[in-house]
């Protein structure tokens, strides 16, 4: 979506609108089966990507090929994004959505950058720490960067805490660097 504020209005809608049946939980799975589809299959994403079918026909086909897999709600949505010219923005919006759903449950998201997968009882060991620093329950978002090195780089809500090889070693190029311009 070429502009982040238009998904999260319809993240808005589509949650107040979820809020209000009690069904904030299964539109958010709904939501994340839609964007798996449509991450998966290269022709379903390239068919609301075109520009040139028509809007009645693009939701047509749309409607072809996930059939009555998801509900009435989502099959709004994404009815809304198509005639809209947005039908390629259903990541954006339910990214929205997520964000959305996590602040209203007290979820504080947390992103983990490691050079290797966690183990699961290095996963459990993080997100019980995070969840003590933060006072709430986290959200926790593991991601692989062979830029770390070794150690950890976390960012729990707007903080960010660069435990990383990378990290300490920038640290240390930046204080030699301070300490040399000081002897000169």
């Amino acid at each position: 979506m070429r502009d982040r504020r238009v998904a999260g209005r319809y993240a808005e809608a589509l949650f107040d609108l979820a809020r209000g049946r009690g069904a904030v939980e299964p539109l958010g799975r709904e939501l994340a089966e839609i964007v798996r589809l449509v991450e998966e299959a290269p022709e379903l994403r390239e068919l609301l990507r075109r520009p040139d079918l028509g809007k009645e026909q693009k939701l047509a086909a749309v409607r072809a090929v996930l059939g009555e897999r998801f509900s009435e709600t989502l099959t709004a949505l994404l009815a809304a994004l198509v005639r809209h010219g947005r039908g390629d923005s259903v990541a954006e919006v339910a990214e929205a959505y997520g964000e959305l759903a996590d602040e209203a449950a007290g979820i504080v998201p947390a992103e983990v950058e490691t050079v290797m997968p966690l183990s699961e009882a290095q996963r459990q060991r993080l997100l019980a720490v995070l969840e003590r620093l933060a006072g709430r329950r986290v959200r926790l978002e593991e991601r692989t960067n062979e830029s770390v090195l070794a150690g950890v780089r976390v960012r729990l809500g707007e903080r960010l805490s660069d435990g990383s090889a990378a990290g300490r070693l920038a640290r240390m190029r930046e204080e030699l660097m301070d300490q040399q311009g000081r002897r000169q």
